[in-house]
Parts: C-alpha cells; sequence; structure tokens
C-alpha cells in the first residue's frame, strides 16, 4: 500500500549525478504521492527536457522548484547568476529587489521550473550564523522584510511562486540545522519584534503563497521545544500572518537535515511536521518509505493528510500558464550591474592605487565561475592574474605568485567566500584564513603591499574592505575599480 495523495517533494541531484537522477527521478514521477521535485544543478538543455518529461509521466499537475537566492543560474548553467542578497540589501531598493526576483523566475519558467525557494526573511542577528551570512538582505527587521516582499512581488510577476524562508528565522542561530539542532532562546517579544516582523512583511503581499519552515527549536514561542518544522503553535502564526491575503502552503525544510532528524526517521519526522500543519514535504532521503507510513491505517491523521493535499492542490492552482518571455529580461539585468557597482561604492578605499601590478582571487568555497569576470579583464589588460579555489576540506599550498615584483607595487587581493554548511563556521574556513595570512606574509617580504577586499558574510580585518556577497556583476564593478583607465557604465535614472 502506498499513499494516494501529492505530499511529498523529493530531489533531483544533477549537480552530483552518479548516471541514475533521472531515471530514478522520472519512477518517480509516475506516483500518486509526487507533489513535486526540488532540482539542483543541470544546464539548460538538460534541465528543460527533464522538466517536460516530468510532467509527461506524471500526467497531472505537479511543480519544479529549485533554490534560486543568487538568481536562476544558481542551479542551471546558461542562466543568469545574481548578486548575493547581502548585496541587494545594502546596493538596492525595493525596486531592484523585485526586478531581480522578476529576472528570476523569468528565467526559472523558460526551463521548467515554476517554484523559486527564495527570498530568505531571515534577519541576520548575528555574525557567528554558519549557515545564513551572504543569503539575509540585512540586520534590519523592516529593511529585509520589505526587499523580501519586493523579491517575492518580482518573482510572481514573473510567473513563478514564491517561497520565503526558514520560518519563524534561522538568523540568530550559531548551530546548522543541517548537522544539529539549533535553539534560539530569545523572549517571545525579541522573536516577534526582529524576526516574526520580517516575515510579516513579506507575507502582507501577495506574491509570497508559501513559507518554509526552520528546524529550528524557539522555546518561547513554542515551550515544548519542538522545532517549528514539528510545531504547531509556529506554524498557526505562519498562518495568522498570512490569512489577511489568503491561504499559506508550508514547506518543510528538506527532512534529510539532522534538524529533522527524530527516533522513528523520515516517516516520523514526516507525520510530526504534517501534525503541526506543515504541507509539503520536502527533500527525504526515502520518499518511499514516507509513502508507505504515510498509508498504514493509524499512523497519520487523515485529517491532517487531506488538508495537506488541498493546499498544495490551491497552491499548484496559482501557477500561471503564462508567463514572461526571455526577452523581458534585459532592464532587471542592469539592475543587477547598478546594484553591485553602487555596493562597491560604499568601500571606495578599494584597488586605487594606479601601481597595482597583479591580481589574485582566493574561492574559499571551490565555485565554478568565481574569479572569471575578473580574471577576464585582468587578461585583457595583461595584468598577471591568479586563482586559488579551496577544496572542499583541504587547505591548498601556498598560493604562487608572479616573478620578482618591482619595488613599492601593490597587489588586489580579492577573497570570496558564502556561507556553507559543511564549513561549521560563519563564513570563511580556517584554511581560507591560513591561505590569506601566508600569501600576504609571503608578500610583504618581497616589498609588496596588498590591497585586500573580502566578498564574505563578515569582515575579516578592520584593516580590510569588506562587501557582504558576491556575484558576476560584483565581480564587474570591482574589476572597473582594478583597471580604471576603462569607462564604467552609467546610468541616467534611478529607475
Amino acid at each position: 500500500m502506498t499513499l494516494q495523495l501529492p505530499l511529498l517533494v523529493p530531489a533531483i541531484r544533477l549537480d552530483r549525478d552518479d548516471g541514475t537522477e533521472e531515471a530514478t527521478a522520472l519512477r518517480r514521477a509516475a506516483q500518486p504521492w509526487v507533489a513535486g521535485f526540488l532540482l539542483f544543478g543541470g544546464d539548460v538543455e538538460q534541465v528543460t527536457r527533464l522538466t517536460a518529461q516530468l510532467r509527461d509521466v506524471a500526467g497531472r499537475p505537479i511543480f519544479i522548484a529549485s533554490d534560486m537566492e543568487r538568481g536562476a543560474g544558481q542551479q542551471v548553467q546558461g542562466l543568469t547568476r545574481l548578486p548575493d542578497a547581502g548585496i541587494v540589501g545594502i546596493g538596492g531598493r525595493p525596486w531592484d529587489a523585485f526586478m531581480l526576483g522578476r529576472l528570476t523566475a523569468i528565467e526559472a519558467r523558460s526551463v521548467g521550473i515554476d517554484v523559486v525557494f527564495a527570498p530568505c526573511a531571515d534577519v541576520r542577528s548575528t555574525l557567528d550564523n554558519p549557515i545564513l551570512g551572504n543569503r539575509s538582505f540585512g540586520f534590519d527587521p523592516s529593511r529585509v522584510g520589505t526587499f523580501a516582499a519586493a523579491y517575492a512581488d518580482g518573482i510572481r510577476a514573473g510567473g513563478a511562486l514564491a517561497c520565503a524562508k526558514h520560518f519563524p528565522g534561522h538568523g540568530a542561530t550559531v548551530q546548522d540545522s543541517h548537522d544539529a539542532v539549533p535553539e534560539v532562546g530569545d523572549a517571545a517579544h525579541v522573536l516577534e519584534e526582529r524576526d516574526v516582523a520580517a516575515f510579516a512583511r513579506a507575507l502582507a503581499s501577495d506574491g509570497c503563497p508559501s513559507i518554509m519552515t526552520a528546524h529550528v527549536a524557539y522555546p518561547a514561542l513554542d515551550p515544548s521545544g519542538a522545532i517549528a518544522t514539528f510545531s504547531k503553535p509556529i506554524v498557526d502564526r505562519a498562518r495568522a500572518l498570512a490569512a489577511p491575503q489568503g491561504d499559506l502552503l508550508v514547506f518543510t525544510d528538506a527532512l534529510t537535515m539532522a534538524g529533522a532528524g527524530v527516533e522513528g526517521g523520515e516517516p516520523e519526522a514526516a507525520r510530526r511536521a504534517l501534525a503541526a500543519g506543515c504541507d509539503a514535504l520536502l527533500y527525504p532521503e526515502d520518499p518511499e518509505a514516507i509513502a508507505e507510513a504515510l498509508a498504514a491505517p493509524g499512523f497519520a491523521a487523515a485529517d491532517d493528510l487531506a488538508r495537506a493535499a488541498q493546499r498544495i492542490a490551491w497552491f499548484q492552482g496559482l501557477i500561471p500558464e503564462e508567463h514572461p518571455a526571455l526577452d523581458a529580461t534585459g532592464e532587471a539585468a542592469e539592475n543587477a550591474r547598478r546594484v553591485a557597482f553602487s555596493a562597491l561604492d560604499m568601500v571606495p578605499g578599494f584597488a586605487m592605487s594606479p601601481e597595482i601590478h597583479a591580481v589574485l582571487v582566493i574561492d574559499d568555497d571551490d565555485i565554478e565561475d568565481r574569479g572569471a569576470v575578473i580574471g577576464a579583464f585582468a587578461k585583457r589588460h595583461a595584468v598577471p592574474f591568479e586563482l586559488v579555489r579551496l577544496p572542499r576540506g583541504e587547505t591548498p599550498a601556498l598560493a604562487a605568485v608572479d616573478g620578482v615584483a618591482p619595488a613599492d607595487v601593490e597587489r588586489a587581493l580579492v577573497v570570496i567566500a558564502s556561507a556553507r554548511a559543511w564549513k561549521g563556521c560563519a563564513g570563511v574556513s580556517p584554511a581560507c584564513r591560513e591561505l590569506v595570512a601566508t600569501t600576504r606574509a609571503t608578500l610583504r617580504a618581497r616589498g609588496e603591499s596588498t590591497s585586500v577586499l573580502w566578498l564574505t558574510p563578515r569582515p575579516e580585518n578592520a584593516l580590510d574592505e569588506h562587501l557582504p556577497g558576491s556575484g558576476p556583476q560584483v565581480e564587474e564593478a570591482i574589476a572597473f575599480r582594478l583597471f580604471p583607465d576603462e569607462e564604467p557604465p552609467t546610468w541616467d535614472v534611478l529607475t
């Protein structure tokens, strides 16, 4: 016996495919318990073909979702990568957030993805948070909520559906719910005024019909100590925020995460989430086992199953058949560039020296294409350029430095790092810090100075410049600063 209601959202990991991902997804698409899929990776051609095949096999409405906080290119090669939300939060305005959300949705729909797991409405309230970092629009609840609402409205305008995450807020944690069960011990009034307030603004718009819960405990909001995903009082609070605008679909965060781990495994986690009021069961490791357990008489309340299925059908019905064409994205792309240039203007001291003779980029996360824009500018100007990527969990050898430099010259050093679940720290790994320190010491011994810019969640050195985020547009803005003989773009009117 298996579940006959579409409640589960398995993942498709094209980014780490062993050759079985597509076949597994197509087999699951035929199952009645599939509500949709969460897609990671792939290129435009592959994703477009696969999403169409999944819908054909399902023979009924399903949705395809993807984490696209940094634009559709975050997941799908060939689409646009956008600056981190931290850059948008300091260099942009709500209209920019709207336009970037719209661009993301248009590109997502062009390859068959219709649900965007963005924006993060989490407020950064501690610099020691190991998972949020540049993903947040900032530290002010009102500003974060306003930008999140604008981004969600843009997603809706682009023909997709937004999902604000991670309710009621993951910004105050010092643990990562991927590998722990974090607890936020702040008083209820602090949580309401800081974290819930941002979500309230985001949900005050018709553009945000869904949220994702946090696998985090908030004893002041639920004295039982249950994580938000398993907490009826917390899920009810989210529904109360959305009530004036209509209904709300509640996604769990990934059930594979340690924060959702309980005795009884994923089936028990699914049952608790449904009992708390969650609707869509996201990213289980073994969806077949959950579907079998939920179909067993007496395991889960029939009312919980029926309610969740009804909300998923409502949510699916919100996806418009028509959506803007790809040729409607040009203005938004310019918004992304202007936001990046505006953010860099806040660090005017970086790389203004005419004596820059070489550029070094260190990528802490080993992400493809990072450093490519700066490298292209350096090549065009015949300036030595080096790129060092840190393999996950390894400390690389000292970055190579080109031959003996002239006296009294300066090297630009750009360090790029994001919050990552596997790091266990708030942005920059110890290996990266060590590499930067040894590289600077080596250059100093050779008579070189360094102009350093950290594109990281938090400042690493009070004497260096810092921006909370990266992206190709940010690299472009940096390149124009590094090579001032090129004429940077101008914008006559701020839209």
